[in-house]
């Protein structure tokens, strides 16, 4: 809801919004684990498998900023958020993850759902836009990356993995931020509030995933589009179809 607002009613370039994450979530990570040992940056920037998590993460992440003031919080959200059902099938080949009958039924009807969400009733496919494929492409991405964080959480903490992800989110930021105007006081603020609050959703997200499945815990990454559909309809005014 933050990101909407400094995005599309106050024009904050979608690249400062990230800069802002990426350096507010090193600076979560080095206030809450450093003093305890938990996080180690070396190893986020030059790890092979980290490195790999770090530049996917950044971005998914990248697309998904970009997307938010164009298509709106809920639409750039719910397509966004199909990583839950792309990440449940690239781990059944990569992770060795199995896909129960009721898991393919729910993937199915996922499925059918985006083709409603993003207009290609019919087969229309003139109606999906270049921010709606930047918004796929970036579930896409994230898809991927939930997959690497899997495999990291058996050897990596989650300070760690989300360090490598804010390094190479900062690196991919930085140069698009000049000739942008600068956030004032008042954004600053927003943007650190909204990068505070992703960065330990993130860090719980990646936690979660130490202990389940790609396809369990991506369900419960549903509940993310459901409300942030439902407050960008009341606070934004955001318009819906029918179908979708």
């Amino acid at each position: 809801m933050l990101l909407k607002y400094v995005g599309a009613v106050r024009g904050v370039s979608a690249w400062w919004a990230l800069l802002f994450r990426a350096v507010v979530g090193i600076m979560v990570v080095w206030v809450w684990f450093a003093p305890r040992q938990l996080v180690n940056f070396k190893r986020a920037a030059c790890s092979r498998l980290l490195v790999s998590r770090g530049i996917l993460g950044a971005f998914g992440t990248a697309a998904y900023y970009l997307t938010l003031p164009v298509l709106g919080a809920g639409k750039a959200t719910l397509i966004g958020n199909t990583w839950v059902i792309w990440a449940a099938i690239m781990a059944v080949p990569f992770l060795g993850e199995h896909l129960t009958l009721r898991k393919v039924i729910g993937t199915l009807l996922a499925l059918g759902g985006i083709v409603l969400l993003t207009g290609l009733q019919g087969g229309d496919f003139s109606q999906m836009g270049l921010y709606e494929l930047i918004a796929l492409g970036g579930a896409f991405v994230a898809a991927g990356t939930v997959v690497v964080i899997r495999q990291l959480t058996r050897t990596e903490t989650s300070a760690t993995i989300f360090a490598s992800q804010c390094i190479y989110t900062c690196l991919l930021a930085l140069p698009f931020i000049f000739g942008t105007r600068m956030p004032d006081g008042v954004e600053m603020l927003l943007l650190i509030l909204a990068a505070t609050t992703a960065s330990f959703g993130q860090l719980a997200m990646t936690e979660g995933f130490r202990f389940l499945a790609v396809s369990s815990g991506g369900a419960f990454q549903v509940l993310l589009p459901l409300s942030i559909t439902f407050g960008s309809v009341t606070l934004f005014d955001e318009a819906f179809s029918m179908a979708q």
